[in-house]
């Protein structure tokens, strides 16, 4: 038989033979009271945070003349009781920011019970007949809702030619240089608090704008000079009374000082 050779001292991997009779590492053990502290403290959190010292106590709202807090709650799902902690405030926000009447809205948690719902809002600044009913537009030509009357002291607008709309955005005219006046004027309006005198408008022609008052038709020619021109009327038409009826030429005067003539209508 063949003889096995014996092993030299050069055959041996000292390296390996030392890692072999090396004791193995002893992996630390978390003691379990540790583990046990660690649980308890996350189970006393999560009791806390469920508990009702989160629970919503009073809701408010701020900023707000198009709703009503009952209102704005019900549209994002918010009620007394619920946590104040686990509710979507982000969502709601965004939820609140696609009605046509709100810009923007923020949740505001006030420590510790209460939450406040604080709108900024658009304006309806005029409005405008469709097929019976009144669109209602703010001061950039949103379309912010739609009524079968007109808002009280807000310019009535004709003259404007478009064949439909979608409610929360800005009104698609074929005469945009006509919505442009009507905007300029309803913001002269607003600047001016004329909210006494029910004006119509009819910007079909942006050279040649026209106003009815009471029964009284106004002349106001183009936007030149407007800024006078309305206040000037609105105070022209305090000293006519609602029964006359005739023409007011505006259309080239810009003060009170200038010749102001009232065409009387048989």
């Amino acid at each position: 038989m063949r003889k096995r050779r014996k092993k030299t001292i050069q055959d041996i991997d000292l390296m390996e033979e030392l890692e072999y009779y090396r004791p193995a590492k002893k992996r630390r053990q978390i003691p379990q009271k540790y583990i046990l502290a660690a649980v308890l403290v996350v189970l006393a959190g999560a009791a806390f945070l469920f508990s009702p010292f989160f629970a919503v106590k009073q809701i408010r709202s701020e900023h707000t003349e198009q709703f009503t807090t009952s209102e704005l709650c019900e549209r994002i799902g918010l009620a007394q009781g619920d946590n104040i902690i686990l509710f979507n405030r982000s969502k709601a926000e965004d939820t609140l920011r696609q009605e046509p009447y709100i810009l923007d809205a923020r949740l505001i948690w006030e420590f510790p019970d209460t939450i406040v719902i604080s709108l900024t809002e658009r304006k309806v600044r005029a409005s405008v007949p469709y097929m019976g009913s009144y669109l209602y537009i703010d001061a950039e030509g949103r379309v912010l809702d739609i009524q079968d009357i007109a808002p009280v002291g807000l310019p009535l607008v004709q003259g404007l030619q478009f064949s439909g709309f979608h409610l929360g955005e800005i009104l698609e005219v074929e005469n945009e240089a006509s919505l442009s006046v009507m905007l300029q004027i309803s913001q002269i309006i607003e600047k001016n608090e004329i909210t006494d005198v029910a004006v119509e408008l009819n910007v079909a022609e942006p050279d040649n704008i026209t106003a009815t008052v009471n029964q009284v038709q106004v002349l106001l020619g183009g936007m030149q000079n407007m800024d006078q021109k309305i206040p000037l009327m609105a105070a022209v038409m305090e000293t006519i009374p609602k029964e006359d009826r005739g023409t007011l030429d505006l259309s080239d005067v810009t003060s009170a000082s200038d010749r102001i003539i009232f065409q009387y209508l048989m």
